[in-house]
């Protein structure tokens, strides 16, 4: 006996002849390198911007690395990034996209007949409910947070570029990548008042504001010509991060000097950042594959 629903005049199909596999929502896809972080060069990430390092002098905008002293220079923007990397690899990302419908749509064959009186209904249906479970189950475990403005002097102002990297990514706001390790970037002023109960109450709002504008080199001889009102096992820690010799770190950006602060492996990065060009491709696929309106 045939299993086909039918009623006089022809076949009917039902909801329930098209199923989503839930197995495949947040599955993984077989992608390309990422753009932005697939490479080892310094990098640093500020506000949107991508700024790397460059052999000419450059006023308010500088590295020193060892002994080694470069200027920065503002690299591709995320989204002219994220665009190329969709054009280069469009063909295998089509595949990608053709295959993630099949796996999560079961009857794929009723919404791929322009002549069935269902397909244009019935595919926005289906469109927009696994939209919502693409769109559910990434962010929770993603989990977006909100745009937080870096405490520089705000010269760099915010670039919102529509990409996937400053759309969602907002824990990248001031970050350091170098040699697979990322860093959080911290003002001086954060960095010190971390040892905050080491010093001298009036003295720890004399630094404070004194790191207002003050270099590294200045501040690490003023900490050192006042140690009596530090404490003496705190008083390594938080001068010698500042500056030390010519051997120290040193970054000038947004006319603000940065201390780093180790995060993590940039693969952590990249993994979430692979998670949310997933997610965009799935929900591409879907709209473009099921009709599904914005």
């Amino acid at each position: 006996m045939s299993k086909t629903k039918v009623v006089q005049g022809g076949d009917m199909f039902f909801k329930d002849d098209i199923r989503i596999d839930d197995t495949n929502i947040t599955s993984t896809l077989s992608l390309p390198d990422t753009p932005i972080f697939s490479r080892d060069e310094l990098r640093i990430m500020y506000n949107g911007h991508i700024f790397v390092a460059t052999k000419t002098s450059t006023p308010n905008a500088q590295i020193k690395v060892y002994t080694l002293e470069f200027g920065l220079k503002e690299a591709k923007s995320p989204k002219e990034k994220e665009d190329k990397y969709f054009s280069d690899n469009s063909n295998l990302i089509d595949k990608i996209k053709s295959d993630f419908i099949k796996k999560c749509v079961r009857g794929i064959s009723i919404l791929d007949d322009d002549k069935h009186p269902l397909k244009g209904a019935l595919g926005t249906q289906i469109g927009s409910e696994l939209v919502e479970r693409v769109v559910k189950e990434y962010d929770s475990k993603i989990s977006p947070r909100a745009y937080t403005p870096p405490p520089g002097k705000g010269l760099i102002t915010k670039l919102s570029d529509g990409s996937i990297l400053n759309s969602y990514m907002n824990d990248c706001e001031r970050v350091l990548l170098l040699d697979g390790k990322a860093y959080d970037l911290e003002t001086i002023p954060e960095y010190i008042s971390i040892f905050k109960n080491s010093f001298k109450p009036s003295f720890y709002k004399e630094v404070k504001k004194k790191c207002a504008s003050a270099s590294p080199e200045e501040i690490y001889q003023f900490l050192t010509d006042n140690s009596d009102k530090i404490h003496r096992k705190a008083l390594p820690y938080v001068r010698n991060k500042i500056w030390y010799s010519n051997r120290s770190f040193k970054l000038l950006l947004d006319e603000t000097y940065w201390i780093p602060q180790f995060r993590g492996k940039v693969d952590d990065l990249v993994s979430k950042y692979q998670k949310l060009i997933e997610r965009k491709i799935k929900i591409d696929a879907i709209k473009e594959s099921l009709g599904c309106k914005e």
